[in-house]
């Protein structure tokens, strides 16, 4: 990989392949200090046959740990998320190595005063190592830029797994990386001279940066089209349902009011005249008259303290989803107005996504009850679904992506709650297991 040829060149194939090995466990969170003896091992083998190969190596090395990562999955196929973190470790490597080796170039040209190929030659023994040491220090400063960005990054990754864009940005980076490699394979091939071949790499380099940018800004405008979208979508339908909703009230409230001047006005009929059977009957009916009465006012009613008609909607919807499987949803509001003045939408998602966890959760247990509360200080709202568990849940892990507590599922949505507080400064999250129940709050500042 060092384009003039030096006693070092098996020394810098394996530093490029050792580099790109830490990239990878970086990008994939398991960096572990004992994982450097098996690295090494590798990365020697693989440096030693790019002596036989010129810069292919580097393909058949990258190619190699991709089909490590598939033999190792079940089933037996790539995950395109740890597929992007091998070629994005290897195109980094590679990127960071071409500027170092024309910085390096820039050194010598200074030390000689002379821009030859015989300059070049002539200062062959220290090309190497400086080359290598510029390449540790961009390598430190790039891991550094990373982990300061590291929110910023694991969104982007949330937004590729979430709209399944991983196939693309897969591509994409490969596609890049054999472009690479093409432009290596022919300098050597066609033996370019080593000032012509770093010009090459150098605006290929540019070019490059300039994809993984548009990259990333092609993943969030497709993010925020996509969230536009669902959001829009979500609205729409909790507008249907708080129509038909607030239809049914009134429908409701009708029905009660006639049924119950009906019933006064048999009252007296069936007291005066009737047999004590029909009687009996007609006490029982007005008995559960006012037992409808009393649950009507304890639902569905109480959900008219909140002041946010999407919220409200989606409580309405989410009750009688919960309905419908034989669920029951409690709503517990210990005040009488309830003023949701930002985060909306977040708050939507949020809650959205915590109810239909438990709704479909507490379906396979005994204990089929919810409770949402909602409690109100000065400046904050708090949040909080409650429903009973069967078994052990790993508190720890229940935000991570990919995390599930149930079968053939991929578990996103309490990785996506976790990106949505990430993002903001105004909604944290708390969660807590207490007496088999699993209780998660959502805090939202108000002020």
């Amino acid at each position: 990989m060092i384009y003039i040829k030096t006693n070092l060149s098996p020394l810098g194939n394996i530093f490029i392949l050792f580099a790109t090995l830490q990239l990878v466990h970086f990008f994939m969170h398991e960096f572990k200090y004992y994982y450097w003896i098996n690295d090494l091992v590798l990365s020697t083998a693989f440096g030693v046959l790019g002596l036989y190969t010129n810069n292919s190596f580097i393909l058949f090395f990258v190619l190699a740990l991709l089909g490590v990562h598939i033999l190792r999955s079940h089933p037996h196929r790539i995950n395109y998320n740890n597929g992007i973190s091998i070629i994005l470790a290897a195109n980094i490597q590679l990127t960071l190595f071409s500027l170092s080796t024309f910085l390096a170039s820039f050194i010598i040209y200074f030390m000689s005063n002379r821009w030859t190929t015989a300059a070049m030659k002539e200062y062959q023994n220290i090309f190497a190592p400086i080359t290598l040491l510029i390449n540790f220090v961009l390598l430190c400063i790039c891991v550094s830029i990373i982990y300061h960005y590291e929110l910023k990054i694991q969104q982007v990754r949330n937004n590729i797994i979430r709209y399944k864009l991983g196939k693309r940005v897969f591509v994409m980076l490969f596609a890049l990386l054999l472009a690479f490699m093409v432009i290596l394979v022919i300098s050597d091939i066609e033996q370019v001279s080593p000032l012509t071949q770093m010009g090459i790499l150098l605006i290929f380099t540019i070019l490059t940066i300039s994809t993984y940018w548009q990259t990333i800004i092609f993943i969030q405008s497709f993010t925020m089209r996509k969230e536009a979208s669902e959001a829009t979508l979500r609205f729409k339908q909790m507008d249907d349902y708080l129509i038909s909703s607030q239809q049914q009230n009134e429908d409701l409230r009708k029905f009660k009011h006639d049924f119950q001047n009906i019933m006064l006005s048999l009252g007296q009929v069936v007291d005066d005249q009737s047999s004590e059977e029909i009687k009996r009957y007609y006490h029982e009916l007005m008995h559960q008259q006012n037992s409808f009465e009393n649950m009507q006012t304890h639902s569905l009613v109480e959900l008219q303290a909140i002041k946010s008609k999407p919220i409200q909607s989606l409580l309405t919807q989410k009750y009688f989803m919960a309905k419908s499987k034989g669920i029951k949803l409690n709503f517990e509001l210990t005040d009488q107005d309830y003023e949701i003045k930002k985060n909306d939408l977040s708050i939507i998602r949020i809650i959205g996504i915590l109810l239909d966890n438990s709704i479909e959760y507490v379906q396979n247990i005994e204990n089929k009850v919810i409770t949402c509360a909602f409690i109100k200080s000065a400046d904050t709202l708090e949040i909080t679904v409650d429903n009973a568990i069967d078994g052990n849940i790993d508190i720890n892990q229940i935000f991570k992506s990919g995390y599930s507590t149930k079968k053939n599922h991929q578990g996103y949505g309490l990785a996506n709650i976790k990106n949505i507080t990430d993002s903001s400064n105004d909604l944290f999250t708390d969660t807590q297991i207490s007496h088999h129940h699993l209780m998660i709050t959502l805090i939202a500042l108000q002020k």
